[in-house]
Order: structure tokens, then sequence, then C-alpha cells
């Protein structure tokens, strides 16, 4: 029973511990303002010191064979290309706002679980009296 515990427990605290790594090492990048939702490729070019967003997303997506659209005329793809990408900007400036929350949430309840599962360890595992 106890190494049934011990798997179980074991399993719960990577559970947490996978995504509130990931969601610290976010939280931190926040915090110090490393966390940009631009293409770092539009923010290096000429592009984007004119605030041209189009004319880069049109010379991206020809550069790129449009992301593999093959329907249609070659304006209907570069027209599809350009507005996918412009409607994935909502979902990165969303992901950043509920990515925040997480972290916020998350973290504490891993370092609570961290210590509770170390307490149960040194009790269960090595404490002298259960040799």
């Amino acid at each position: 029973m106890k190494h049934l515990k011990f798997s179980i427990f074991t399993l719960l605290f990577l559970f947490l511990l996978i995504p509130g790594l990931f969601t610290s090492i976010w939280a931190i990048n926040e915090i110090r303002g490393k966390n940009t939702f631009q293409n770092h490729e539009y923010m290096t070019s000429a592009f984007y010191t004119s605030n041209d967003e189009i004319g880069f997303l049109t010379d991206y997506c020809k550069k790129n064979n449009y992301f593999g659209r093959t329907q249609g005329s070659e304006e209907q793809r570069l027209s599809d290309c350009i507005d996918a990408e412009l409607r994935i900007q909502p979902f990165a400036y969303a992901f950043q706002g509920i990515m925040k929350y997480i972290s916020f949430v998350l973290i504490p309840i891993f370092l609570i679980y961290t210590w509770f599962y170390y307490k149960w360890i040194k009790r269960n595992y090595f404490n002298r009296r259960n040799v």
C-alpha cells in the first residue's frame, strides 16, 4: 500500500511539476517584459518601423508559399493566408492573459503540494523507526 501511495503521489507531483515549470518560466518572462507576441521577423523588418503589417504579411506569405495553400488563384491564396495570420493574433493576446492567471494559481498549489510531498516521503521512507 505504501508503494501504491508513493506512485500516486509521485505521478501527481510530476503532473503539477511540468505545468508549474512552464508557467513559472512564462511568469518570470512576463514580469521582466521579455514575452512578445509579435512575429520576430516582422519586428526586425523594415515593415515594423513603418507600421505596415499587411505589407509584411503579403511578403511573408509569398516567401513561405502561402503556407501550403493550393486552392484558388494566387490572389485568393494570398488573401486566405493574410486572413489566417491576422486571426491568430487575438489568440496570442488571450493566451497571454490566461497564462498569467494560471501561473498565479498553479505555482502556489505546486509549492504547497511539494511541501506536503516532501513531508510524506520524509515520514514514510527516511524515518529510523520504520526500519
